[in-house]
C-alpha cells in the first residue's frame, strides 16, 4: 500500500482512540524495509495466556504483569514499503542545564548502593535504570515515528498505542528472541561506547566481563528450560553498531524439539527474559533489588514486544526436480521479539524516556552516570530537534 495511506490509516485509527502498532524490523544487508502495523478492531485489552497466540504481543519488565496481546485475528494488517538510502545522521543537542543536580546524584548514590551490595557477594551484576522527561516540540506520535524510521534504519522501530496504556515509541537494537519453525536465534548484548566513526573499538575489562556475565547466563537459563546445550551455539563477541552508540555482541543460536511445540516459545521466553542485559545475576536477586531500590515502575521499558507464531508462506525452490510442486507452499510459524531498549512513552505532551546500564563491583557511579546519558542522547537527537 501506499505510504501516503498507511499513515492516513494509522492516524484515523489513533483519532478513533483504537488500538494499534506500527513497526519496521531492522534493515540489515539492503536499502528498504516493510513497515507493517496491526490495528486492532475494538478496544478491548487482551492479555496472552501461554504465548500460544498469534498477533503482536507487548510485555512488561516485571514478570508477574500480564503481556498485552494484538490479535491476529482480530486486527486489519497494513503493510508498505520503506527505502533508505543511507543513515540520515540525526542532529546533536546540547543537555546542559536540562538534569536537576538533585535526580543525578540520585542515580549516583542507587548505584553506590548497588556496588556495595556487589562486593559483598550477592550479586554478580545488577542492571540499574532511571527515566527523564522532555518537553516535546512535536505532539504527533506518528511525525516521531517517521523520524525514528529514517534515523535509525538498523534498530527495531516501532509505534504503539492503546486508549487503557498509553503511547510507546521506540528504536532497539537488541533481538530477544527470533524463531522460524523449530530453530531460534538471541543475542547477548552489553557494553556500551559512543560510536565515533569507526567499528575498531577497544574494550575495557569492566565490559567484556559483563558480555561474558550475559553470555553464560543465557545458555545456562536456556539449559534450564530443557533446551539441550548440545543443540546451542554462541558466537564469539563482536562489537556492533546501534545508532551512535556500539555495543558487545555474541549471537546464540538453537533448535527446539518436537515435543517442545506448542509451548517451546513460550518456554524460551520464559526462560530469556528478562536477560542479564537489562536485569543482572543472578537473576532474580538482581530483580528483586531493582524492584524494591529504583522507586519508580519501568513498565514496559526493558520488556520486550514483537510478533508471536505469525504464518509464513515459503514456496519451495523452482527447480527441474520439483516443477510438478510449484503450488507447493510450506507454511511455518514465526515469532519474531525484541528488547524494549531505547524507548519513550508519550503523555501529557512530554516523553518520558527510560535509560539504564549495568552495574558490577568494579563500576564507577560518575561513569555510569554518563553512560545513561549517551543512551538518552539516542531518542533526543531525533525528539528535540
Amino acid at each position: 500500500m501506499p505510504e501516503v495511506d498507511f499513515f492516513k490509516k494509522l492516524e484515523a485509527q489513533l483519532e478513533k482512540q483504537q488500538p494499534f502498532v506500527a513497526y519496521r524490523k531492522p534493515i540489515l544487508n539492503g536499502s528498504s524495509g516493510e513497515v507493517q502495523a496491526f490495528l486492532q478492531q475494538d478496544d478491548r485489552l487482551h492479555y496472552t495466556e501461554n504465548f500460544t497466540e498469534s498477533g503482536f504481543v507487548f510485555a512488561p519488565f516485571d514478570t508477574s504483569g500480564k503481556a498485552i496481546l494484538f490479535p491476529e485475528n482480530a486486527s486489519e494488517k497494513l503493510i508498505f514499503e520503506q527505502v533508505i538510502s543511507e543513515e540520515v545522521p540525526a542532529p546533536v543537542t546540547s543537555q546542559k542545564g536540562e538534569i536537576p543536580e538533585e535526580k543525578i546524584w540520585q542515580h549516583i548514590e542507587l548505584v553506590k548502593k548497588a556496588i556495595s551490595v556487589l562486593k559483598a557477594g550477592e550479586m554478580e551484576k545488577v542492571v540499574l535504570s532511571r527515566k527523564e522527561e522532555v518537553e516535546l516540540k512535536e505532539q504527533n506520535p506518528m511525525k516521531l515515528f517517521k523520524e525514528l524510521l529514517n534515523a535509525y534504519p538498523t534498530a527495531f522501530v516501532y509505534c504503539w498505542f492503546h486508549p487503557a496504556v498509553g503511547c510507546w515509541l521506540g528504536a532497539t537494537p537488541e533481538t530477544l528472541l527470533k524463531i522460524e519453525g523449530n530453530r531460534f536465534k538471541t543475542m547477548a548484548l552489553a557494553g556500551t561506547q559512543k560510536y565515533t566513526g569507526t567499528m575498531d573499538v577497544e574494550w575495557g575489562e569492566k565490559e567484556k566481563q559483563e558480555q561474558q556475565f550475559v553470555t553464560d547466563s543465557i545458555l545456562q537459563d536456556l539449559e534450564k528450560a530443557g533446551v539441550s546445550a548440545s543443540g546451542v551455539e554462541s558466537s564469539e563477541p563482536y562489537t556492533a553498531k546501534a545508532g551512535n552508540l556500539v555495543h558487545i555482541r555474541s549471537d546464540i543460536n538453537g533448535v527446539l524439539h518436537s515435543k517442545d511445540t506448542p509451548r517451546g516459545v513460550s518456554t524460551v521466553i520464559t526462560a530469556l527474559h528478562p536477560t542479564p542485559a537489562v536485569c543482572g545475576l543472578p537473576k532474580e536477586k538482581a530483580k528483586a533489588f531493582i524492584l524494591s531500590e529504583e522507586n519508580y515502575n519501568r513498565e514496559f521499558y526493558t520488556g520486550f514486544l514483537g510478533e508471536i507464531n505469525l504464518q509464513k508462506n515459503v514456496q519451495r525452490t523452482r527447480s527441474r526436480r520439483n516443477v510438478e510442486n510449484l503450488a507447493y507452499r510450506a507454511v511455518k510459524k514465526e515469532t519474531d521479539l525484541y528488547v524494549n531498549l531505547r524507548c519513550m512513552k508519550i503523555e501529557d505532551g512530554k516523553a518520558v524516556l527510560f535509560v539504564g546500564g549495568g552495574i558490577t563491583k568494579d563500576s564507577v557511579p560518575e561513569d555510569e552516570w554518563q553512560e545513561t546519558v549517551n543512551k538518552a542522547e539516542t531518542m533526543k537527537r531525533v525528539l528535540l530537534k
